[in-house]
């Protein structure tokens, strides 16, 4: 008898390619343990009668359509809730597929391909409606119009809704984990490692700066990032501001979505661009502007101008031009590249060119979204604001458990959690600066009391200079470079300082020991960098450090003019050249070429540089024939050399999985997992591993050291499955973990 895991394979193949098997639906029938609904299969009862059934036949349609595809059948029975089933058939034709495409094009406003076909079982007949798999390309269908009314039943449709397929039952998607699977591929749960293709793994073309440097653990949100996935999908709505107090998390909250857009590769958006105004950034406290050390712009002049660079324009493009002509020539490029445009602490900008902003985002042309973070709403409808508080009880809890963990301090009560929430205002910033009074010996209770009688970040300034004030002059000195810096290797932080190998090690070692800087203990290549607003406290109390901090200033300056920097310069310049023009060639199929470019680029260079491998290994893996050996080695160079971009482990592991290395794969997934990338993710990668060692072990050696293997899939589903926070993905786990015990099974069997 066929198991459930391999129907339910089965139907969803099916599904998505929208073959009828009649033995299928059979199989699914005659055996009671089976006849179930599922994410692909809906059973109803009759056929329907009259317009306001029929909408809610597209209704159902259309959440199988958003999500896997599937099948509605028609003529079988609840005889308990959601438990058993029955056949009770239904007459033959009797569903009109005219008036059900009808009704598609007409509440969804696009053709969406369905067909009917029929089953004779026994003396009854089954009618079943199949619906085609939306294409991940497209977005997800939302009702323009609303269904007719029932009596004290309301509208059969909602004119603005999003349904999909939750398990077995239809949804409206309102939570981010709704979008975020609406938004994805949608793949069938299974542990094959069989269905590659290497491109789905990449992001959309970005220029997002390293999330250590922006938001390096982000909690919560999922209300405010399930309305950002909203407006995506409102055509209407170009422009939306993230508006809020200082400390909330505005610009984390925009890289957490922005990294989401580039991840899903949202269409039509083919570049994620992310810039950012440094030159002035309000401080709460002080209640005024204080000057930066580096910008991505400093007027609206200049964004715009920022805003054509990044789409491919060229310097000499934006000479002698106009303050119009350089937002026409911006506007231009983003209708040529459609593209997700975050502008950063657009509020450090003069009132006059905030309303220039404002301006461009109003003309802003169909294919771009602009996304803005700001501490005030200056002019915008507040139907395009979302206004940031602080983190609800439940997200404000997980984000206290995890910074005390990594202070090593001791938990506290629920109770206790809600009083730090209630002083902080539940504020990340506010709730980090608290902690870490307690951590440098000031009493906790003694902290909120000193925290609730005197200005936030006030305490937070004196805490931090009574923190520095401890520190050896060489950590000052390179705490104050690093702050400056914002990110910056090994070397160029040595040029800054001018300190010896050893000294300088030493001060690192002092200041990671105090959580101070994030100091990566691999390579050169490495970045260091400072929790942004504890940067910018160091930068404010410079004074009163008592070291030399404006030559410090001045010799982060100077390498910019320097013939070693130039030297960085042109090396950087060489590497993002080579990758644009070799993804050119990708976009055209053409593997080879772009492989040609990677490597002639990597010849121009003294030493080898980790973006480029990483890209000699993905167009490796792009040619007619996977070099999949180069592969290999080319992600295992970037990755000695600093790489840690989510996408080098993703290609790593499908590059070893394919060439058969499965040991190698299962180690980059603990591997994934240790840097702090999606866990649930990559420990169903890594059961993905152990399923494939146990098909090996299978055919070759034993089932003894197969059982071993598929057992260790299984632990790692189950807590993959314990870690999630999604409805959804606890289902596909769940799926996947019976599948695996299946497996488990048949293998006993033959032992």
């Amino acid at each position: 008898m066929e198991s459930i895991s391999s129907l339910l394979g089965r139907l969803h193949s099916a599904a998505a390619h929208g073959d009828f098997d009649e033995e299928l639906f059979r199989a699914l029938i005659d055996n009671s343990a089976h006849m179930n609904e599922c994410e692909v299969v809906d059973f109803k009862r009759q056929p329907p009668a009259g317009s306001y059934e029929y909408s809610k036949l597209v209704r159902d349609l259309v959440a199988l359509h958003n999500s896997y595809g599937g099948f509605l059948v028609f003529g079988v029975a609840e005889t308990e809730k959601d438990r058993a089933f029955s056949v009770c058939g239904v007459p033959a034709g009797s569903i009109d597929i005219s008036k059900i495409r009808e009704q598609l094009k007409n509440h969804c406003g696009v053709d969406v391909r369905a067909s009917i076909s029929n089953i004779s079982f026994g003396e009854s007949s089954l009618e079943v409606v199949w619906v085609q798999k939306r294409n991940p390309a497209i977005p997800p269908l939302k009702f323009i119009s609303n269904g007719p009314d029932a009596p004290n039943k309301g509208p059969s449709i909602k004119k603005g809704e999003i349904v999909f397929r939750r398990i077995s039952n239809n949804a409206v998607a309102q939570r981010a984990e709704d979008y975020e699977f609406l938004y994805s591929e949608r793949l069938a749960p299974t542990l094959s490692t069989q269905s590659f293709d290497a491109t789905r793994l990449e992001p959309t073309d970005n220029n997002l700066p390293d999330r250590a440097v922006v938001c390096s653990n982000f909690v919560g949100r999922s209300e405010n990032i399930a309305e950002l996935w909203a407006w995506l999908g409102d055509d209407f709505s170009r422009v939306r501001l993230i508006a809020g107090e200082g400390g909330l998390g505005k610009t984390s909250l925009a890289y957490q979505f922005s990294e989401d857009v580039a991840k899903n590769r949202i269409k039509p958006y083919a570049k994620v661009v992310w810039l950012t105004a440094k030159a002035k950034q309000f401080i709460a406290a002080k209640n005024e502007y204080i000057s930066q050390s580096r910008v991505d712009f400093i007027d609206a002049n200049s964004l715009f101008k920022a805003i054509g660079l990044s789409l491919g324009l060229l310097e000499v493009d934006f000479d002698q031009l106009s303050s119009q002509e350089l937002m026409r020539l911006a506007l231009e490029s983003c209708n040529i590249i459609p593209c997700f445009l975050v502008i950063d602490d657009v509020d450090s900008l003069s009132n006059a060119d905030q309303l220039r902003v404002l301006e461009f985002g109003m003309r802003a042309p169909a294919g771009t979204k602009i996304l803005l973070t700001t501490r005030v709403n200056f002019s915008y409808s507040p139907d395009n604001v979302l206004k940031l508080n602080g983190l609800q009880p439940g997200e404000y809890k997980s984000y206290v458990i995890g910074l005390r963990a990594r202070y090593t301090l001791s938990q506290i009560s629920d109770g206790k959690i809600e009083q730090l929430r209630s002083v902080s205002g539940g504020s990340p910033l506010y709730t980090d600066s608290l902690l870490r009074l307690e951590r440098r010996g000031v009493l906790l209770d003694k902290s909120m009391v000193q925290w609730k009688d005197d200005k936030g970040l006030e305490v937070r300034k004196a805490a931090l200079s009574r923190e520095v004030a401890q520190l050896s002059r060489e950590a000052k000195r390179t705490l104050f470079a690093v702050s400056t810096l914002r990110s910056c290797s090994y070397l160029e932080l040595s040029q800054v300082v001018d300190y010896s190998e050893q000294t300088l090690g030493d001060a690192l070692q002092e200041l990671s020991g105090l959580f101070l800087i994030s100091a990566p203990p691999i390579s050169t290549e490495s970045r260091y960098t400072v929790e942004p607003n504890t940067g910018l406290l160091v930068l404010e109390i410079a004074a009163a450090l008592d070291i030399d901090h404006t030559a410090l200033t001045a010799a982060a300056k100077k390498p910019r003019s320097d013939a070693i920097a130039l030297t960085s310069q042109r090396r950087n310049s060489i590497v993002a050249l080579a990758i644009s023009e070799a993804n050119a060639h990708a976009r055209d199929g053409d593997g080879k070429a772009a492989l040609d470019v990677i490597k002639a680029a990597s010849r121009k260079l003294s030493k080898p540089n980790a973006d480029l491998l990483l890209a000699e290994g993905r167009f490796s893996m792009k040619l007619s024939t996977p070099n999949l050996e180069n592969a290999s080695r080319s992600f295992s160079e970037a990755y000695k050399l600093g790489q840690r971009k989510p996408l080098l482990f993703s290609l790593w592991f499908e590059s070893e999985i394919q060439r058969g290395a499965f040991e190698e794969a299962r180690d980059i997934s603990s591997n994934a997992i240790d840097h702090g990338l999606d866990k649930v993710a990559w420990l169903e990668r890594k059961a993905q591993a152990h399923a494939a060692m146990a098909n090996r072990a299978h055919s070759r050696f034993s089932n003894d050291a197969a059982i071993r293997e598929i057992e260790a899939a299984i632990t790692d589903l189950r807590e993959a499955k314990m870690t999630s926070p999604s409805e959804i993905q606890k289902n596909r786990l769940g799926h996947l973990i019976r599948q695996a015990a299946e497996l488990r099974q048949s293998l006993k069997r033959r032992t």
